[in-house]
């Protein structure tokens, strides 16, 4: 009953027009995080659930509400979730790959930028959102409210440096790599399903 309850409440009953407008419909999918991590060496871990942020709180009987408007959220399982660093990151839906991306954030501001899918004129904000965010954020709160499983799992990638001199002084230079890792691992995970993440619309084609 208190389940139904959250479903039922305004702040998703309102996101309908916005899911079914950005909703993306996504294939039977064969590729769990067990084989392709398995494929990859074993280099991904899980780093955080996603369920649906519906700030509700029982008070004796009754059903309050908090005043959060975003309707997903990521529940961290460990630290590396808030940790400054690049990142490799897998979207599984009841266990099966649906996205792969990369970051040179953490994975806290990763996610956060993800909720701007949101931002959707069905949902009477401004619109000015990325299309794949529109798509993932609200093809995931659809999937949340059937009852899907939805969890991100996170390459924690070596950290890259080189020296330079500048003006006389040595200077030493973090390198972003995580796109060719990236582009590698999108690449990796076609080769083995066949098919590219049904969730990722392009990659770096420079790897």
């Amino acid at each position: 009953m208190f389940k139904r309850a959250i479903k039922m409440h305004p702040k998703f009953l309102a996101g309908k027009e916005s899911r079914d407008n950005w909703v993306k419909i996504l294939n039977k999918e064969d590729t769990t995080i067990d084989s392709f991590n398995i494929e990859t060496n074993n280099v991904f871990s899980k780093g955080a659930d996603i369920v649906l942020d519906n700030e509700v709180f029982k008070k004796g009987n009754k059903i309050g509400i908090q005043c959060r408007q975003t309707v997903i959220q990521a529940v961290p399982v460990n630290g590396i979730w808030n940790q400054n660093g690049e990142y490799v990151y897998a979207f599984t839906r009841d266990n099966m790959v649906v996205k792969l991306g990369g970051t040179r954030k953490s994975m806290k501001e990763r996610f956060g930028s993800y909720l701007c899918g949101h931002h959707t004129l069905e949902r009477g904000k401004s619109g000015k959102m990325s299309v794949t965010n529109a798509h993932l954020y609200n093809t995931i709160e659809q999937g949340l409210l059937n009852d899907e499983k939805w969890e991100i799992y996170v390459w924690v990638l070596p950290r890259e440096t080189i020296t330079k001199t500048i003006l006389g002084e040595e200077v030493e230079i973090i390198c972003q790599t995580y796109h060719a890792y990236e582009s590698v691992a999108i690449k990796k995970f076609k080769e083995f399903s066949g098919h590219m993440p049904q969730l990722c619309d392009n990659c770096d084609p420079t790897y």
